[in-house]
């Protein structure tokens, strides 16, 4: 049987039921918002930055599992019954979820571990690397935002340009000689990944990787989150330019991916380009689509239709549902089911008192009201309250 709708509520709470809704919303989302991007209807409609908020919607919708406590309950059918009935089968004295549980928190400290030390190991990369202030660069830079206090250095053995730092934010140059346009293209790439705190957000959802790291699709989320980032970089540094000029944008991006890209130590970093050419041809298009700009209002209007998505998402939550056989009810003659046929209850003044075949008995009002959603019939004066069947 499922809970009663008004039992147990009034706190946020995490179980096996809001975790399985977590798993299928979240899979849900993400599948159908991966697919609208790469083909760029979604980019077309509203805009990148609205696809990159509706991305950490998703994140957010993994990141709390929760039960809220005006979830309303439905039976998630025969389907969700025989899951349940998998996930709290026993095997000895501990149950399948159990055991499964184990298997995730370990692979879950693991999987962080691993990302701990990798990010330690690239912030060391990088300090030790001889460096030096790029002056051009720190001119530009500080022309972009003079109160950023975003620190431009030149590191020898850096092939390509990227920018590191949540708090100390400094942006990372090659030991190469920039015309002074190509440094203004990268310095307002960088520039807005900083701006727009980006290494704050892959950081984040690099630790919903690790926390959901036998979900593939988390990692689909990462992926099209960053490549999105790097989009609204493009975006914005190139839809208020000439034909010319977005040609000399995306010289520069395929010289710097030709040059080798960024090192496989660069975690917790973002660069002008990664090592993956399907992902910088994608790039080459969408710049080259002129049809594709920042669009404000719908990103307001993406942002209110997520919220509600949100909302409905934790509003609804599914939950086995079983009817006891009654073999196992009607032990005896002086055993029997009790349901809408042949109980129910009475209110006089603020009592209330359930009429069974042989008995009656004061209930709480919490359960008078818990067996009314249920079907059963509440009568006052000789008159019912509510629907069903009554006396």
């Amino acid at each position: 049987m499922r809970r009663c709708a008004k039992q147990g509520k009034g706190k946020m709470g995490a179980n096996i039921f809001s975790v399985l809704m977590t798993i299928l919303w979240s899979s849900v989302l993400i599948t159908f918002f991966s697919f609208l991007r790469t083909r760029t209807r979604l980019l077309h409609m509203c805009g990148i930055s609205t696809v990159i908020l509706i991305y950490l919607f998703c994140a957010t919708r993994l990141a709390f599992p929760l039960e809220a406590p005006w979830a309303y309950e439905v039976s998630g059918g025969a389907v969700y019954n025989g899951i349940h009935v998998a996930l709290t089968f026993k095997v000895g004295s501990v149950r399948i979820y159990e055991i499964l549980f184990v298997i995730w928190i370990i692979g879950m400290l693991i999987s962080l571990t691993i990302y701990f030390i990798q990010y330690c190991m690239a912030m060391s990369y990088f300090q030790e690397l001889p460096q030096e202030e790029s002056r051009m660069g720190q001119e530009i830079m500080d022309g972009l935002d003079k109160d950023s206090r975003i620190r431009v250095l030149t590191l020898a053995g850096l092939r390509a340009p990227c920018c590191m730092g949540i708090i100390r934010k400094r942006v990372f140059l090659p030991e190469k000689t920039y015309s002074r346009e190509d440094l203004r293209y990268i310095m307002l790439h960088e520039y807005t990944h900083l701006a727009h705190q980006d290494l704050l957000v892959k950081m984040l959802v690099r630790v919903l990787c690790g926390i959901y790291w036998w979900n593939p699709l988390v990692y689909l989320l990462k992926m099209d989150l960053t490549q999105s980032m790097e989009i609204r970089c493009d975006v914005s540094i190139t839809e208020h330019l000439e034909r010319k000029e977005r040609a000399d944008y995306l010289t520069l991006m395929l010289e710097t991916f030709c040059e080798g890209g960024l090192p496989d130590k660069s975690v917790g970093v973002a660069g002008l380009v990664e090592n993956r050419s399907k992902r910088l041809l994608e790039r080459f298009s969408i710049v080259a689509d002129t049809g594709i700009v920042q669009k404000k209002r719908a990103g307001v209007f993406a942002g209110v239709v997520m919220l509600l998505v949100l909302f409905v998402s934790y509003s609804v939550i599914l939950q086995s549902k079983y009817e006891a056989p009654m073999s196992e009810i009607e032990t005896d003659e002086n055993i029997y089911k009790m349901d809408i046929e042949n109980c129910f209850i009475r209110k006089q003044g603020d009592t209330y008192i359930l009429h069974t075949k042989d008995t009656e008995t004061v209930i709480d009002e919490d359960v008078a009201v818990c067996l009314q959603e249920e079907g059963f019939v509440i009568k006052t004066d000789g008159y019912p309250l509510t629907g069903g069947k009554g006396y």
